[in-house]
């Protein structure tokens, strides 16, 4: 493992609360569903064993992560969904902190500049409703398509924008003219957009775990490898990008961790945790 500063796990720091990414973190990209593999699985264990606390901070919605829950036997603790508007109780499966915004000019404006991109909102624990075909069914959950005009009903926590024939940095530009004064947005995929709440990151959201266990940022290790997470690996008191993490996000880490072909989120915790 490369860093940007002296080894890190050699100074005899260990972290109180672990926070981890799941695709392209405890997963690889290439499917969805997938578990996280037995050496994954067994360095998420040690967390828990020596009484630290292992929390998933995802992009993903709730129901998207249980079995990610499920397959790290995490069956206590919190976890942080919807890259930081939704913070669960693991134990009972629900959420205990939701940040919503009104999604309703930005489905206009991007019905309006981007007719043929797929615009969803999430049902918070459920699925998406879809303004499109849930094309390679990459909207899992419970789907309903429906046009623009009943896409919105309420507050949401976050609006997908998916240009399936589109450029991702047209998609940036395009959010970036609206100005999108009530929303933050990050890029997680080719030409997807997340829209988020004003504020609201993976930060965030760990940042109110950790009030609620007596943590400070300066005792949290935290593992990413995408562009919404790094607020959240500068936030930490160590942040490590994945080598797989493009080079801006590697940038803001202080440590450069292995590929995650190469379980290099185990080698990472198993330097404080070994």
């Amino acid at each position: 493992m490369s860093s940007t500063q002296p080894a890190a796990g050699t100074d005899g720091w260990r972290p109180r609360l672990v926070a981890l990414d799941v695709d392209g973190t405890l997963i690889p990209y290439a499917d969805f569903h997938a578990a996280p593999s037995e050496p994954v699985y067994a360095a998420v264990r040690s967390v828990a064993d020596a009484g630290a606390h292992p929390v998933v901070s995802t992009g993903r919605s709730l129901h998207s992560t249980f079995h990610i829950f499920d397959a790290l036997e995490m069956y206590s603790g919190f976890a942080v969904c919807s890259n930081g508007a939704v913070v669960v109780d693991v134990e009972k499966r629900e959420p205990i902190d939701v940040v919503t915004f009104d999604a309703l000019e930005p489905v206009r404006y991007f019905a309006e500049q981007i007719p043929d991109a797929i615009l969803a909102v999430e049902e918070l624990g459920e699925g998406f409703r879809i303004s499109g075909d849930n094309i390679d069914f990459e909207f899992d959950g419970k789907v309903e398509v429906v046009p623009h005009s009943e896409l919105v009903q309420g507050p949401v926590t976050r609006l997908v924008v998916r240009w399936h024939e589109g450029d991702r940095e047209r998609l940036r530009a395009v959010a970036a003219e609206m100005g999108l004064p009530a929303v933050d947005y990050a890029i997680g995929y080719t030409a997807w957009l997340d829209i988020m709440p004003t504020g609201v990151s993976k930060a965030e959201g760990l940042d109110k775990i950790c009030f609620r266990l007596g943590i400070g940022p300066q005792d949290v290790l935290a593992v990413g490898d995408g562009h919404n997470d790094m607020e959240m690996l500068a936030w930490a008191g160590v942040g490590v990008a994945m080598g797989n993490a493009p080079d801006d996000v590697k940038a803001i880490a202080d440590v450069v961790g292995p590929h995650v072909d190469d379980d290099g989120v185990a080698q990472v915790i198993a330097r404080y945790f070994g």
